[in-house]
């Protein structure tokens, strides 16, 4: 495609975006279902008023700060799309603004470009030293770790929060994989897979980055990649097939291969005394195209656990944990109290997570809060209770 197509496109969809933003006629459903104005009570941090902003970004208008931290304080979690009376797509509407901000050079924020010069530097969202990217491996398997030179085209995509923040969610996820016999690959030097900075409007420079994740996953033979990571799924799934010709990969979350295992008893999991909670993450069920995975850990959990508890909304319409699309680091305060709206309906001290991010948020509630709750993610619950 060459520029003048390009803009020919983005034209055309900014102009129906546009259309579909103004048809909005306030009648507030969006409002009941949106954390982050549950938390606030600020209308320009909830859906309908974002509408109004992205309205006036498309239209070339001045926005105040106030207005720009509204936009940049969405969570991008889709529960308003599900809601909205005149179907209008929401969280696509919000992200698109955010592209023309960072086109007008309005955005990103300066901590969205803080993350960004990381990810250029370092190859990950979250500030990790390069050097420590693999210190999950457990000790056994290191030795006998070949990593790209494994005869495999399957590749266990960890992401950055799992490598370097969640370490268990990588390595739980990785001895589960082992323990049931499953062929796969992992990188030496895994690139960040770019969600991050496109959630936060950089557009051309994330394309640049899906694109040499593409040439460099088809180098090395790569067919098929399982993620542990909501973030890193998502991209792989919807945002990759968007932007890059040809992307031909298939995409699994680890969920579904354990499942698999499970239900080829390649795995078999001991039942615990313990009562837990699952949080259905957004950008493993809610946000993704043509994949659900909401059977797989509840038929894994049921079967780990003496009690598994649900939300009084799950599934497709389980609130964000709070941490979705950078707000942590333009807000953390929003995404405390969200959160906490969360510990304050569990029954349980024990909150389980199939996305690394969720976890780490969880767990920075809890540590603000104090509220006595234990984040874990899924794999690392189910390692526990494997039967070896």
């Amino acid at each position: 495609m060459n520029e003048e197509e390009s803009f020919l496109m983005n034209y055309e969809r900014r102009r129906k975006f546009l259309s579909l933003s103004s048809s909005c006629i306030e009648c507030e459903a969006c409002l009941e279902v949106c954390d982050t104005f549950a938390v606030t009570q600020d209308l320009l941090k909830s859906p309908m008023g974002r509408l109004k902003i992205a309205n006036k970004i498309f239209n070339d208008e001045h926005i105040s700060d106030d207005e720009l931290k509204g936009i940049y304080t969405c969570t991008l979690c889709s529960l308003c799309d599900q809601f909205c009376q005149k179907e209008i797509p929401i969280s696509e509407i919000i992200l698109e603004s955010k592209i023309k901000l960072v086109e007008k050079k309005l955005g990103p924020l300066d901590i969205h470009k803080k993350i960004t010069l990381g990810v250029i530097e370092k190859e990950n969202s979250v500030n990790g030293n390069p050097e420590d990217r693999l210190n999950w491996i457990p000790e056994e398997y290191l030795k006998n770790e070949l990593f790209e030179n494994k005869k495999s085209s399957t590749l266990l995509f960890l992401g950055c929060m799992s490598s370097f923040r969640v370490k268990e969610s990588a390595s739980a996820s990785y001895q589960l994989l082992k323990e049931g016999g499953y062929n796969f690959k992992i990188f030496r030097k895994e690139p960040c897979c770019g969600e991050y900075v496109y959630s936060s409007g950089d557009l051309q420079l994330s394309k640049k980055m899906f694109q040499e994740n593409f040439d460099a996953f088809k180098k090395a033979g790569i067919k098929t990649i399982v993620a542990t990571c909501g973030g890193c799924l998502y991209a792989f799934n919807n945002v990759y097939p968007k932007y890059v010709d040809g992307w031909d990969i298939e995409v699994k979350h680890v969920m579904q291969v354990i499942h698999e295992l499970y239900q080829q008893k390649k795995l078999k999991f001991k039942r615990s005394e313990i009562e837990i909670t699952y949080h259905d993450p957004c950008r493993t069920g809610r946000k993704l195209k043509n994949i659900d995975i909401f059977d797989e850990p509840r038929e894994l959990l049921n079967n780990s656990s003496k009690i598994l508890h649900e939300f009084s909304k799950n599934k497709e319409f389980t609130p964000c944990c709070g941490a979705g699309s950078g707000i942590r680091g333009v807000d953390s305060s929003i995404s405390i109290k969200i959160g906490k709206k969360l510990f304050d309906e569990l029954k349980t001290e024990i909150i389980i997570s199939s996305c690394p991010l969720c976890v780490f948020n969880f767990n920075y509630v809890n540590y603000k809060t104090q509220a006595g709750i234990k984040p874990i993610y899924i794999t690392e619950y189910l390692l526990e209770y494997l039967e070896k």
